[in-house]
């Protein structure tokens, strides 16, 4: 029994394992960028404009955005051991750096564009690029769990227990209705995204991050999103997306523009996400080369539907049973002293109140085709779900690309398989 136990903890603790390996979220990373080069780099407060031109740097120690503003910087001086990373946004318990250090100000002011803020970046600070976080959404939704009716049967009972066995006493049951109140809801809604430039103004890296919760403090919720990005970074740094040496007999295979679903049209950073997500499984794949030479195949890629799907669920109420233990002893006529444990059980009902839960889920078809004929080799249909948008496409292209490996093995170097 305890063998089985721990084999069974052993396959769950490898499946959680497994799926975290995957949970990439929306990371791009430039082909040519030498992340590891960049040894100083200029992290600029919070951005809260579409334009990247207004950062958020008022506020007090108590302000959310500061906080968080200054747990980012901790966090990426923590895990980057090997880069020096220079602050813009105010240090807890310091005053604020355009306050004391006057150069700096300019950094702060709107730009026209990435490239002319990395010229004035290089020429105040002579940094190798510089990183800016940014809120799409940071928001609260309330949600209204209605008021609901439960009826239950409760028991209240007592159980003794002597040298004779143990028996049951004082066993009542009676009927409860149970109210679970209505309530309002505070779901906090909060998407952000990094961006890392180098020293002209390239964007090398970038990170997209989203989450929903309730009643969730923004300082909490903002770090765990910010804490899957300083790994991402810290993994990018390390190499752990470069593309590995292949076999010599791979077969060169080129990635064709992917097509979105409407509502991400115009979004580019999650457009080169998703091709990103195609890029990094095709090169899990020893069989395949990607990027070197003539391509033999194109991989092509349609996007059909890919969105988050809340489900609505309902306010629950349950029955919780207690208990309290009492030790009694007694002496009979001849003497003889007995040991008695009473139990006492009691019910009672607990609840929770309704609200939504959210999943992704993308649907739509992958194509292997012959880069010289334009002849569709072969095609998949694909409709997966997961907690990340991306990560449900990155099932299907996992999926694909496995696919594509052993077509290769097969058909084009049939002495190899």
């Amino acid at each position: 029994m305890k063998r089985f136990i721990r084999t069974l903890l052993a396959a769950l603790l490898f499946a959680l394992w497994t799926a975290a390996a995957y949970a990439h979220g929306g990371l791009w990373i430039a082909r040519d960028a030498e992340l590891r080069m960049m040894k100083k780099l200029v992290l600029f407060p919070m951005s809260i404009s579409d334009d990247l031109n207004e950062f958020a740097v008022d506020g007090d120690e108590s302000s959310a955005v500061f906080r968080q503003n200054d747990f980012l910087h901790r966090r990426l001086s923590k895990k980057l051991k090997d880069a020096n990373i220079l602050r813009l946004a105010p240090d807890i318990g310091e005053q604020r750096i355009r306050e004391t250090v006057a150069p700096f100000v300019s950094l702060l002011a709107p730009a026209p564009d990435a490239s002319a803020r990395a010229a004035e970046v290089r020429r105040l600070t002579m940094a190798d690029g510089y990183l800016i976080p940014h809120f799409r959404e940071n928001w609260v939704r309330i949600d209204v769990s209605p008021e609901t009716t439960f009826h239950f049967t409760l028991r209240a009972w007592t159980e003794r227990r002597d040298e004779k066995g143990s028996r049951v006493t004082k066993d009542r049951r009676y009927p409860v209705v149970h109210v679970v109140p209505e309530r309002e809801m505070e779901l906090r809604i909060m998407d952000v995204d990094y961006t890392l430039y180098d020293e002209q103004g390239r964007p090398v890296l970038s990170f997209e991050n989203s989450g929903r919760r309730y009643c969730a403090d923004p300082v909490e919720m903002y770090e765990e999103l910010a804490g899957e990005f300083v790994d991402a970074l810290k993994d990018a740094r390390k190499g752990k997306y470069r593309q590995k040496k292949s076999d010599e007999n791979a077969v060169p295979v080129g990635l064709s523009v992917l097509s979105t679903p409407e509502e991400l049209a115009g979004d580019e950073l999650r457009t080169r996400a998703f091709q990103f997500a195609l890029y990094d499984e095709a090169r899990r794949q020893d069989r395949l080369r990607l990027g070197d030479g003539t391509p033999r195949f194109l991989i092509e890629a349609e996007i059909d539907r890919c969105e988050l799907v809340p489900t609505w669920n309902p306010p629950t109420a349950w029955v919780t049973t207690n208990s309290k233990i009492y030790d009694e002893s007694w002496t009979d006529k001849e003497g003889k002293r007995h040991e008695v444990k009473r139990t006492e059980y009691t019910q009672s009902v607990s609840h929770s109140f309704g609200y939504y839960s959210y999943h992704a889920e993308a649907s739509g078809s992958l194509r292997l085709v012959d880069a010289a004929t334009g002849a569709t080799v072969f095609s998949r249909r694909f409709a997966e779900a997961d907690d990340k948008r991306i990560d449900a496409c990155r099932h299907a292209f996992r999926a694909f690309c496995k696919d594509v490996a052993k077509y290769i093995k097969k058909n084009e170097n049939p002495e190899k398989a």
